[in-house]
């Protein structure tokens, strides 16, 4: 799939969104475990996570794999137009906030970006070459850009998500990876790791 941002969003979200429940759960546990083998013992000391969308792969199993092995865990909150604040946060903690989206209170403790080593990077598509596209609003190119050097971004997908290409501009932020419940995608890595 190439061309115009708006189609191929409105495309793979049309694809994403038809995914049955029992086979979203199944892929969030087979990319946890998939994430986790990847880091191996060297954890992060601090990760940015997100609260899932119904419609996107729900990281909630490794966040919560992550926290039982003493990780910190951030989430971002809408703090301004494409702005985001990042706070360590419980995912239970959690409430609607933007546009429904869960988020951290106002109150909750921020986060340094300086303590953040990896980041999960929600997208509604993605391609080999671990280039993202979002929902369009800017808040996670804005935030990827802002990363001190060296923080590890993973995206989290289905495999339904992976296109040919995403169009891409010159700010967009390349991933270091982006894990389905099949494959670890990296930048130049072809053929892709199978897991």
């Amino acid at each position: 799939m190439t061309g115009d941002k708006g189609d191929l969003r409105a495309t793979v979200r049309g694809v994403r969104a038809a995914i049955p429940e029992s086979h979203r759960h199944e892929a969030a546990v087979r990319v946890a475990a998939d994430v986790l083998l990847q880091l191996g013992e060297d954890l992060p000391r601090g990760v940015l996570a997100y609260a899932a969308t119904p419609e996107e792969l729900d990281p909630s199993v490794l966040v919560r794999s992550l926290r039982e092995s003493g990780v910190l865990v951030a989430f971002p909150r809408v703090c301004g137009p494409c702005e985001l604040a990042l706070h360590w946060a419980e995912i239970d903690d959690l409430r609607p906030g933007y546009c429904g989206l869960l988020e951290p209170g106002a109150d909750a403790v921020e986060a340094d970006p300086n303590e953040i080593d990896l980041v999960l990077v929600p997208g509604v598509a993605f391609d080999e070459h671990c280039h993202r596209l979002g929902m369009g609003g800017g808040f996670y190119d804005r935030l990827l850009a802002a990363l001190p050097p060296g923080t590890t971004k993973i995206g989290l997908a289905f495999d339904e998500q992976i296109v040919d290409a995403v169009p891409r501009e010159e700010h967009d932020v390349v991933l270091d990876a982006v894990v389905t419940p099949t494959r670890v995608l990296r930048p130049g890595c072809f053929p892709p790791d199978r897991l």
